[in-house]
């Protein structure tokens, strides 16, 4: 039985935000203002309660030394990387923002670098970059810090580096192994290299392995798609990201220099994505949202028996407060899956979700 069936599909065939974000973006209006989030920030400092409530962190780093045509994050595409020292300094003054109201040495329990390539920034870079969040922030022992990879940027003694700044996590943008779709999109890396760091991460150390996947980009059809899939199967990540491409050219001027007439048909992009969840899910993996999919026992539960789960930028996050240099999120209610009891401590579970219980959607497949 296929895991995606076409009842589902015809159930959700609606238009809505693309849900790699939480709260979506459709969620963000002008009632909530600069005076809502200071107060907010603020109330970080009062009692010893708020402060007990770990924050999660996304730092964004925009550059990239080339551009990916189906690209449509916020960027800056540059081979100057003295630009990342301004940006740096900046940063510096906007997280001092931050911490004038919310105070200084508030814990963190989870941190993302994202892009753009946070591994455009040097090693001094990174160094300078992780010594300002921790003079400001508390990281917490056991935390999870993560970073996204670009695998073209980095060797298997950068990734020691990453690991001798506190890193535990890390995400690899593979989008497709095929060399055909991979020129289609102006991002050539070869599987080797990307089997290689793996292999690399794993002998460093790293919890875990991240490596997002794209469907729907020119010149994919299923066939091909597949053999990605084999190949991601068999580099056993621990966790895979699932992306559908959305072609707005309109909207995103990279995506102009697609050409439309390679885009596969919206059927066979369908395919491609129950070809997907059908694999992985053969391979053992459970799936966490439409877009993650991580090996057991990857699955999250809150110390605090709430079983809360905060979604942020492209991420879960068993945190009840998110900032980003942008945003923030409020704690979801409280909701405790149906087939887990409450945990002491943090702890990983084999659980898959039922119907019913995702806290933001009553219709969870």
């Amino acid at each position: 039985m296929t895991a995606v069936s076409p009842e589902l599909l015809r159930r959700f065939d609606v238009p809505g935000p693309r849900y790699t974000s939480y709260p979506t973006a459709d969620r963000f209006v002008e009632a909530f203002g600069q005076e809502d989030y200071v107060l907010a920030l603020s109330q970080r400092r009062v009692g010893t309660t708020a402060m007990a409530l770990p924050l999660s962190l996304y730092v964004h780093i925009p550059f990239c030394e080339s551009l990916c045509y189906y690209c449509a994050c916020n960027k800056i595409i540059t081979k100057h990387h003295d630009r990342a020292d301004v940006y740096l300094r900046y940063l510096s003054r906007e997280i001092d923002l931050y911490t004038a109201h919310c105070g200084t040495g508030q814990v963190v329990s989870q941190l993302h670098l994202g892009g753009g390539t946070p591994t455009f920034l040097s090693d001094d870079g990174l160094r300078q970059l992780m010594a300002t969040l921790r003079r400001s922030f508390s990281l917490a022992p056991g935390g999870e810090y993560s970073i996204e990879v670009d695998p073209r940027t980095v060797t298997a003694d950068r990734l020691a580096v990453l690991a001798e700044l506190g890193f535990n996590r890390l995400s690899f943008g593979v989008q497709d192994f095929d060399t055909e779709v991979q020129k289609a999109v102006h991002r050539i890396q070869p599987a080797d290299q990307v089997f290689a760091l793996v292999e690399a991460s794993r002998a460093l150390g790293f919890e875990s392995v991240n490596v997002d996947l794209i469907y729907g980009l020119p010149r994919q059809t299923p066939e091909s798609f597949d053999r990605t899939l084999a190949q991601v199967v068999q580099l056993r990540p621990d966790r895979i990201a699932l992306y559908a491409y959305a072609h707005l050219p309109d909207r995103f001027k990279p995506q102009r220099r697609i050409i439309s007439t390679e885009l596969p048909a919206a059927s066979a992009k369908v395919t491609m994505l129950s070809r997907s969840l059908d694999a992985f899910m053969d391979a053992g993996m459970s799936m966490w949202a439409w877009t993650t999919l991580p090996c057991p026992p990857m699955l999250w539960l809150l110390p605090n028996g709430r079983g809360d789960c905060i979604a942020t930028f492209r991420a879960t996050a068993p945190s009840p407060i998110a900032i980003s240099l942008a945003w923030a999120c409020q704690p979801s209610a409280g909701w405790v899956p149906p087939t887990v009891r409450t945990p002491s401590r943090w702890r990983s579970t084999t659980t898959t979700w039922t119907r019913g219980a995702c806290p933001w959607c009553e219709d969870w497949p």
